[in-house]
């Protein structure tokens, strides 16, 4: 509800000026959805000490701008109209890092590619990792009034507040959703994502037949993804008797990428028994423990073996080459941009949590030869 005291000390071009924007953001935030009523013109008179022309020009604003329609006799409505232009627009909310290559880099072309195929504009906004930058661009793209979003969930310090925000301010502005690279924790929220639990099930596993005991994990992040990966490399070590002691389950200590897994190296080193080998959350994580790793002189994979996830072109590019799972992250980007505009075009979906399979890719990392079927670029 407005408050009183918000206006009481402004002038009445600026109360009207203040409760135009206060209004226009319950609709864009989501606090207003598509359809509901607005409270009626004489109680957001007394809220606002506002006259009731006033309070009638903001709304007449707000019904010119295409967010309420005012039916005589009926109230006032929340009713987001768009435009043939508008209708063809999409948004991507993704966390892409100014200088580091990383998967969503891929996972953003691949959905580029596909809104190209089929007639609609791609915009894409930088969550950062930022419960706040991730609002505020829901908010943005509520503004210009796009169709649909597909949200990669941001790693914040709670992402499941942040994504559940995120998705309930585009939901109520009447968008369209799909969540990317991670699981939806809503059965009316289509997602499309990896088989991350079975594939790390596998890389570990690869790890544990080449006679690797001591494995260490890091990992990164709270998300439903990460979650399922964990889950993944614990079943092969508990399948295979193997103990994973809490030394050797780590969270990285930087949310920098630049620097994951470079501090980590020298907390391996300096213990007693150090892992034989390290699954990495991601490639990014992987390829700095390996460059940090050679600068200490613990040599890859004579002394210990590495992993990663992902398959960045990187990868293959690596000194030596990094054994990972390719996740069809350009696949992932494609496929959403397809069930975003199946529902834009109000077609069933046969299957709306999908996750796609990926492959392992061995190298030299994890001190096995590569094999010439396994390590085939992926298309």
């Amino acid at each position: 509800m407005i408050s009183d005291a918000s206006f009481k000390s402004l002038d009445e071009t600026s109360r009207y000026q203040a409760a135009r924007q206060l209004l226009r953001m319950k609709v864009l935030s989501g606090e207003l959805g598509h359809g509901d009523q607005l409270q009626p013109e004489l109680d957001l008179c007394r809220d606002t000490n506002l006259s009731r022309t006033t309070v009638r020009k903001a709304i007449a604003d707000l019904v010119a701008e295409g967010l309420l329609v005012r039916y005589r006799g009926r109230g006032t409505f929340v009713s987001i109209r768009r435009s043939s232009v508008q209708k063809k627009q999409l948004a991507l909310v993704v966390c892409r890092h100014a200088h580091v290559a990383g998967a969503h880099d891929l996972l953003v072309r691949g959905a580029r590619q596909a809104a190209d195929r089929l007639g609609y504009q791609l915009i894409v906004a930088d969550s950062r990792n930022e419960e706040d930058a991730a609002l505020r661009h829901a908010i943005n793209l509520n503004e210009r009034k796009v169709a649909g979003t597909i949200v990669v969930p941001p790693q914040t310090e709670s992402p499941h507040s942040t994504i559940e925000r995120v998705l309930r301010a585009l939901t109520r502005a009447g968008q369209r959703i799909v969540v990317a690279d991670d699981l939806s924790m809503d059965d009316k929220v289509p997602s499309v994502s990896s088989q991350n639990e079975e594939s790390m099930l596998t890389i570990t596993r690869h790890l544990v037949a080449r006679g690797h005991r001591r494995i260490a994990f890091l990992t990164s992040g709270r998300t439903e993804a990460v979650r399922e990966r964990e889950n993944g490399f614990r079943r092969a070590m508990q399948e295979a008797g193997l103990a994973v002691p809490p030394e050797c389950f780590l969270e990285v200590g930087s949310r920098d990428p630049a620097r994951q897994g470079l501090q980590e190296v020298d907390v391996f080193m300096a213990m007693r028994e150090p892992p034989q080998a390290v699954v990495c959350l991601h490639d990014l994580i992987a390829l700095n423990f390996m460059r940090r790793a050679e600068e200490r002189g613990w040599r890859v994979p004579h002394d210990v073996a590495v992993t990663g996830f992902d398959d960045l072109p990187e990868a293959s590019r690596a000194h030596p080459p990094l054994t990972t799972m390719h996740q069809p992250l350009k696949s992932i980007g494609a496929r959403a941009v397809e069930l975003l505009v199946r529902q834009l075009r109000g077609e069933p979906l046969e299957t709306p949590h999908e996750r796609l399979p990926c492959r392992l890719m061995v190298r030299r990392s994890c001190g096995a030869e590569p094999s010439p079927l396994l390590s085939l670029s992926h298309p």
